[in-house]
């Protein structure tokens, strides 16, 4: 197991700035190519600044088929302070998730992955806004321009890696939240000390595609119809021979290969669907039972995968998205598990780019 060094692990309760400067520090320079920003060239390891620094860009390899999101860990207010024009919480310890799981995959591909970071607090400036709600929650000029600055980070990285990749294998970008999803009432899960434990915080994954939840809990026929709705289309059209439901909840979808790790994974091979019961997840107005709660995919996810189909398209190209809404008690809520959940998920990242990709990189 890579063990997490004195630095990172004192920093899950630091700034932003220490977990960027523990993970630019811990790898030697690169002879990549240089990635160039409004008018400034950086090289791998490198942080850009967007605006005002509310926004932040760890920069990657050249090659690095692994493009990593964070946008909804962010704590500060802004100067002059930005209002609160929301109410959602933050996904907390999803910032030094990202620089685990990013020096984990580091250590098993020599491939540095690229970060996008928004530090501004969620209630304030939400990353995942759709474009049609921007001019009406973001009046607010400091909102914007930082909301705008962290998708032009986004999609300059992005926009890299597609030229690196054009004729290459292709990559990923995984869109990295937290869920506190409760059962009614307390139930068992195992801890990554191998004890178990009990809690109402529901242990999943939840791996969203840009597939509704009625579509997630449909039969494989159904599900095989809507590649091009999903922000992995690319990876479909690239495995016409593979069924599109396969690579949602099948052994080597990223649930599949989560769960092979270790992480409980809603899709994946064991839980497929979202199952109705009453006892574990409550009734609705009418007295019916309620589905396992799960989120879909937010714009990010659906904007800068590969989505053909939709509202909100993505790109004629290889690099698809994921989001992952991970649980607070086998993931990310101290060092420790963090430790291990890192391991974990990278792991199954190197599997899955391995798999789809035909990529050849050690799984530690």
């Amino acid at each position: 197991m890579m063990k997490l060094n004195k630095i990172r692990l004192a920093a899950i309760a630091l700034p932003v700035m220490i977990l960027i400067v523990s993970f630019k520090q811990s790898f030697t320079p690169s002879t990549n190519v240089l990635f160039t920003y409004e008018g400034k060239s950086y090289k791998p390891g490198d942080t850009v600044y967007g605006y005002k620094a509310y926004t932040k860009l760890v920069v990657g390899d050249n090659d690095a088929p692994l493009l990593l999101g964070v946008p909804h860990d962010g704590v500060a207010i802004g100067e002059p302070e930005i209002p609160e024009t929301g109410n959602t919480g933050r996904d907390i310890n999803t910032l030094p998730l990202a620089i685990e799981i990013a020096a984990n995959f580091k250590s098993a591909t020599k491939k540095r992955p690229w970060i996008v970071i928004n530090t501004i607090a969620r209630k304030r400036v939400d990353p995942n806004t759709f474009p049609n709600d921007i001019d009406k929650r973001y009046t607010n000029p400091d909102a914007k321009q930082t909301y705008l600055s962290y998708h032009s980070l986004l999609e300059a990285a992005r926009a890299q890696m597609a030229a690196a990749q054009k004729s290459g294998k292709g990559a990923l970008f995984l869109d990295l939240h937290g869920q506190a999803h409760s059962y009614q009432s307390p139930q068992s899960y195992l801890s990554v000390s191998g004890k178990t434990l009990s809690s109402r915080f529901i242990d999943q994954t939840e791996l969203g595609y840009g597939l509704s939840n009625y579509a997630i809990s449909q039969s494989d026929d159904y599900l095989d119809k809507l590649a091009d709705s999903s922000s992995i289309a690319a990876i479909a059209k690239a495995n016409p021979n593979v069924r599109f439901s396969e690579l949602i909840r099948g052994p080597y979808s990223f649930g599949g290969l989560l769960e092979a790790q270790k992480v409980v994974a809603v899709p994946g091979s064991r839980i497929k669907t979202l199952d109705a019961n009453a006892e574990l997840f409550g009734t609705d107005a009418k007295g019916g039972a309620k589905k396992r709660p799960y989120f879909n995919g937010g714009y990010c996810t659906r904007k800068y995968g590969t989505v053909v189909l939709g509202s909100t398209t993505g790109f004629a190209d290889n690099i698809s998205a994921i989001q992952a809404e991970t649980p607070g008690i086998t993931v990310r809520n101290n060092a420790a598990i963090i430790e291990v959940s890192a391991e974990r998920f990278s792991g199954a990242i190197i599997a899955f780019i391995n798999k789809w990709y035909g990529y050849q990189y050690p799984i530690k």
